[in-house]
């Protein structure tokens, strides 16, 4: 049934009506008349609110929107009163971006009501934002009750928060109303017929309507500061057909409706296809914030911005910290950062220390230099090249230090700084003269290792949509590069590619097992398949090794003629206590030599093996030994409460996120606890150490009779054995 809908939109203040203010109907969009008047179809059961689109400066005094349930054939009078907001007329601001908050009402606390409530208050007080977006998976069930707890912990701050539907939010309803647990048992068995009927049935219905009961629209916009903002859900499985049609009509007739000198920012629940961008780059789209993938990413496209960032509540799957992204907005310009919220067990005076004020307690190591590197260090290890040491350069913000610099291994001074199209997430690779580094988007950068300039620049197929957490490798004149989706390999001299693989049908989720050569054979870890080997001059693969792996896993390690890595782990989410796998297989075959549960953790975070020894370090924040030949547990070492939550779905634990290494006899363990510890190899007992301020993240460099560690916070320390 078709209702007529009349309204106005008015000033609260002087009773004035405001022209020119979009109303719409969730497909259709009308615009206020001089006098304020508006008039809209509304379709009965179809079209579930009215809503404008706020204007600079003013702010609805009872909400932006109203549900259409229950009106009548004719519904005069439905008015929106606006009164002034002088924080959304200022074009200098600051947003803040909070995502994949998974809120549960019961079991693990991590994501609890009262655990977003402290992080927003933590997030209004240090970044003192004037608007927060929440761009989806609010929730991790989409239950009355997750909503509602989401909405109660939204009210304990002051700051508005505009909230973006994700698909966890409708899950519930997506799978008829089933729990969580039923969902989880049935997704047990393969093909289950129970699952694809409900499916398939889900097609015809919105998996939304608990979200809009609670929230309100699931896609809107608003305007502030000078800029517009579109809220645009693009899950699109949890829409019937119908419903997708019209969302799609509201979104290209609201960013026509923009004048073409308003930059707009739209904001997504999961990562854009280009395709998407394409059609945005006809507007004046300036900044595309998303989710989903509990990760940080940022790049351009063409005059876009697209960024990701991790989630608020616990640590993100490429192990950034718990945190937010901020924006600040000027009259010509956007900055973005990404800042991160303090662990859950951290103490309220950690502060930045250098071993300059608390040295290692036995003496075993003197500092040489100290410096700091722009945009900090995350998980790429230094790679030490004869006088020279490199450092992939963790920066998420825009614009920013994106890329690689090069520093003098005796003095620490900057040689060198290059930049990349974004951030590098791992180590680059150093063969002679040359330096090469992968981006996350996929784009690979060959530079003159001497000087920093560039020599060629490649990219993966699927650039900017990958998201690459690997080094790159060279080898015999040829650059290997790539991460799940599928490995590349260039030409050093040219950058012309000489083949490409494809392993899956994306990079999900980013993982930092970086590939390895030996002989003919490029050795990869590929997570949810197994250890894999292609064959260096044609990219075919010579064999495949299942096993149990994810994206968390190590990166193997060859030992003679094995490759030694994890497998096998239960579950990554929920640790039940059982043995973790390690796996030991011919690298020339595949073959299995042994596979034993001896791990007492998820999966390791970093392996090394040394004189028939495997050293482990968990997420768990232990260092093991395990005797090579027959699996042996000889000692286990425990470090301290982490200073920053990085441990994928985790808060407020103890972690170790860096590879053990061996230096002049000594095994080197860095923790999150932002502690070395120099520990004897035979035995674990700790030898000595030292408290930097900040997590430890990548492994040392140990070449050169030099010890060059990095902090998270982006300072580097270079130290020589005493004695």
């Amino acid at each position: 049934m078709a209702i007529q809908v009349r309204g106005s939109v008015v000033d609260d203040s002087s009773g004035n009506g405001i022209a020119r203010v979009s109303v719409s109907n969730g497909e259709r969009i009308v615009q206020t008349d001089g006098a304020g008047r508006y008039e809209i179809t509304v379709e009965s059961g179809v079209h579930r609110f009215v809503f404008i689109t706020l204007p600079d400066g003013l702010q609805a005094q009872d909400g932006y929107f109203r549900s259409t349930l229950d009106w009548a054939e004719t519904c005069d009078g439905v008015d929106f009163r606006l009164s002034l907001s002088p924080a959304s007329s200022r074009r200098s601001f600051t947003l803040a971006q909070i995502t994949d908050a998974h809120i549960v009402t019961e079991g693990d606390t991590h994501t609890s009501g009262p655990v977003l409530a402290e992080a927003l208050q933590q997030l209004e007080r240090e970044a003192k934002p004037d608007l927060i977006i929440a761009s989806g998976d609010l929730t991790d069930w989409g239950t009355i009750d997750q909503l509602t707890v989401f909405r109660d912990a939204v009210r304990t701050i002051s700051t508005p928060v505009f909230p973006l539907f994700g698909g966890h939010d409708g899950n519930q309803e997506r799978m008829g109303g089933i729990s969580i647990d039923a969902f989880v048992a049935m997704t047990a068995t393969p093909n289950n017929p129970e699952l694809k009927e409900i499916a398939r049935k889900s097609k015809g219905l919105p998996a939304t309507l608990q979200f809009e009961a609670l929230l309100g629209p699931t896609y809107y916009s608003l305007d502030w500061g000078g800029r517009h903002f579109a809220f645009y859900p693009n899950e699109d499985a949890y829409y019937p057909p119908a419903d997708l049609e019209r969302k799609e009509a509201w979104l290209w007739a609201d960013l026509a409706l923009q004048p073409p000198d308003r930059e707009i920012a739209v904001v997504v629940h999961t990562p854009p296809p280009e395709s998407f961008l394409r059609d945005l780059s006809r507007y004046n789209v300036r900044l595309v914030l998303h989710g989903h993938w509990h990760s940080s990413k940022v790049f351009s496209y063409g005059d876009m911005v697209v960024a990701a960032a991790p989630p608020v509540c616990f640590g993100g799957i490429d192990t950034s910290p718990r945190g937010y992204r901020t924006v600040q907005f000027s009259d010509h310009a956007a900055a973005l950062g990404l800042r991160v919220l303090q662990a859950a067990n951290a103490a309220p005076d950690s502060r930045e220390i250098s071993p300059r004020d608390n040295g290692f307690n036995g003496g075993s190591l003197r500092l040489q230099w100290e410096r700091r590197i722009p945009g900090g260090l995350h998980r790429a290890a230094p790679v030490s090249s004869g006088e020279r040491v490199f450092f992939s350069l963790r920066d998420e913000g825009w614009p920013g230090h994106a890329g690689v610099c090069c520093l003098d291994a005796a003095s620490g001074d900057m040689v060198w700084h290059a930049r990349t199209d974004a951030a590098v997430k791992n180590s680059v690779a150093v063969d002679g003269g040359a330096c090469a580094a992968v981006s996350v988007t996929g784009r690979v950068h060959l530079m003159d290792a001497a000087s920093g300039a560039t020599t060629w620049e490649a990219d993966l197929p699927e650039y900017p949509q990958r998201w690459v957490y690997t080094s790159p490798v060279i080898a015999d004149g040829t650059v290997y590069a790539g991460a799940k989706a599928g490995y590349a390999a260039f030409d050093l001299a040219s950058g012309a590619r000489l083949w490409h693989t494809v392993n899956a049908d994306s990079d999900n989720w980013g993982c930092y097992a970086s590939p390895q050569v030996s002989g003919d054979l490029l050795l990869l870890l590929v997570q949810r398949r197994g250890l894999v080997a292609l064959d260096r001059g044609t990219g075919d693969m010579v064999w495949e090794r299942p096993a149990r792996v994810e994206f968390s896993y190590a990166r193997p390690v060859l030992s003679g003629d094995l490759i030694v890595s994890g497998g096998g782990s239960s579950d990554l989410h929920h640790f039940s206590g059982e043995a973790a796998f390690l796996i030991a297989v011919e690298k020339d075959s595949g073959g299995v030599v042994w596979e034993r549960p001896i791990l007492p953790s998820r999966y390791p975070t970093g392996l090394h093996v040394h004189d028939d020894r495997i050293y482990a370090t968990t997420p768990d924040g232990e260092a093991l030994c395990f005797h090579m030949d027959d699996g042996t547990l000889r000692w286990r070492f425990q470090t301290g409460d982490d200073l920053l939550d990085m441990v994928p779905y985790r808060r407020g634990v103890r972690s170790i996120l860096a590879a053990p290494v061996m230096f002049d006899g000594s095994l080197i363990v860095c923790g999150c606890d932002g502690f070395l510890y120099v520990l004897d190899p035979a035995s674990g007992r700790c030898l000595d150490s030292v408290a930097f301020g900040s997590p430890i993240t990548a492994s040392p460099s140990t070449e050169d009779g030099r010890l060059i560690v990095g902090t998270y916070d982006g300072r580097i320390f270079s130290f020589e054995r005493t004695g």
